[in-house]
């Protein structure tokens, strides 16, 4: 019996690691809100760089004696061996803002993100005295984000795979050898984030369940009235003002934070964990004037949210946005273009794919492209692309393939086997120059753009 337990659950955890890279959408969405974090905590200290940063800062003493070890490590001390020259501080604070940029649109991931990793470790520890944990937590979780495949959804490298074909063939040689082990380490890199961010929170809800004013539910009031922290008095007043409510929000966030690992286990308690640590995250960047530390921490719990719902939450602000467009006064909306092509037989409509047909006297064949409206992961496996889109080009194909299959023996196109069938109708001076006008070989072809191919056969 335990024999069997044991063999089940070792494979569940195989088939879990080495199926398919899992929270796909979740991590992009990390990724971005990390770049997204670093232009805004950017943007925050761009005019007080001189004296918080610069040369102003001097007087503290960071700069001869600095507060943390990075600044004597050569691959974090640019930014502290800049830090007396103003402009030099500046530029790189422009450069810094630039990588951050695109981690968030996600080019050129793999290069981009351990750049600005480094670089903004390199800043943020310039002053000690001015950095908070979620640096910390930033710091490491993209160290965990380099085995991953960060910018596998959201991202302009996805889009770069979806839409050009040489970028897509690349893209699947060279992941096809090393899918088990690419699969491996993004799970793995899931399973150290979440148990990383668990032990964070659990080792928070112990200190905390150690001071009296947690024990006796009253210390979610204490900071809220210090002009340190509490950045909206009256909203602070009216939120603290009924004692149960205090008691409640103290000694719920230490009942969440202690047990938010076992709450992810099922779908309602994870839901129930996600949505009041995201309130208790936005309650401290909102009240307590601390949102680079709650954004930081919402960005590392995205991870938790299924694709699924992602997926969803996606389609609702594009149908908000679309809506909020039409309502425009003035504003006219034209409907999207619906990718079809030209058969035999008329105009072919397709979903997520655009399917396109060769009837040289040669060859005839069907390419399945990728619609430039979908942008979405590589599409190398069954098990990582999108099952509908996947079934939109298996059904455009088979249509295709339909109209263009003879209806007769005698009536062209081309056999089983592949080989051209003799057209019944010869003779006419237009069939005979469109005849030499398609007479071009497979090399030819293929080293034409495929824009080209599309706009001669649709």
């Amino acid at each position: 019996m335990v024999l069997a337990v044991l063999t089940r659950g070792w494979g569940t955890a195989e088939h879990w690691l080495l199926d398919s890279k899992k929270a796909q959408y979740g991590i992009s969405v990390t990724r971005m809100l990390i770049g997204v974090h670093g232009m805004l905590i950017i943007a925050a200290n761009f005019s007080t760089r001189y004296y918080a940063f610069g040369a102003g800062s001097f007087w503290d003493g960071q700069h001869a004696y600095p507060g943390s070890d990075f600044a004597r490590i050569w691959v974090f001390s640019w930014f502290p061996f800049i830090g007396a020259s103003n402009g030099g501080l500046t530029f790189s604070l422009v450069a810094l803002f630039v990588l951050a940029l695109l981690v968030a649109l996600g080019w050129r991931t793999k290069f981009v993100l351990p750049v600005y990793g480094v670089f903004f470790v390199s800043w943020m520890e310039m002053n000690d005295l001015l950095s908070d944990q979620s640096d910390n937590m930033l710091r490491m979780v993209m160290i965990y984000m380099l085995f991953a495949d960060s910018s596998i959804r959201l991202s302009l490298d996805a889009r770069r795979r979806t839409r050009s074909h040489a970028a897509l063939r690349t893209y699947a040689h060279r992941v096809a050898a090393v899918r088990p082990y690419n699969n491996l380490l993004h799970n793995l890199v899931l399973v150290v984030m979440t148990l990383h961010v668990g032990f964070v929170y659990m080792s928070g809800a112990l200190y905390k369940a150690q001071g009296q004013t947690w024990a006796n539910g009253y210390a979610v009031y204490n900071p809220l009235h210090v002009d340190r922290f509490s950045t909206w008095p009256e909203l602070a007043d009216a939120v603290t003002s009924w004692g149960p409510a205090v008691v409640a929000i103290s000694w719920g966030t230490i009942i969440v934070q202690m047990m938010f690992l076992p709450m992810l286990i099922n779908r309602v308690t994870r839901i129930l964990a996600l949505l009041a640590i995201m309130g208790f995250h936005l309650g401290i960047g909102f009240f307590m004037g601390l949102p680079f530390f709650s954004l930081a921490m919402i960005a590392i719990d995205a991870i938790f949210i299924r694709d699924t719902t992602w997926k969803h939450l996606g389609r609702a602000v594009r149908s908000a946005w679309q809506s909020a467009v039409a309502s425009t006064p003035g504003r006219e909306v034209r409907p999207a273009a619906a990718t079809s092509v030209t058969s035999a037989s008329g105009p072919i409509p397709t979903g997520a794919a655009a399917v396109t047909t060769c009837t040289c006297a040669t060859h005839h064949h069907a390419a399945v492209q990728p619609d430039p409206a979908w942008v979405g992961a590589p599409t190398t496996s069954s098990k990582e692309s999108d099952p509908s889109a996947a079934e939109d080009a298996s059904a455009a194909l088979a249509q295709v393939e339909a109209v263009d299959r003879p209806a007769t023996p005698d009536g062209g196109g081309t056999t089983a086997s592949g080989t051209a069938r003799p057209e019944a109708r010869v003779g006419s001076d237009e069939a005979t120059g469109a005849q030499e006008a398609s007479d071009e070989t497979e090399s030819d072809r293929a080293s034409r753009p495929s824009s080209e191919l599309v706009t001669e056969h649709a």
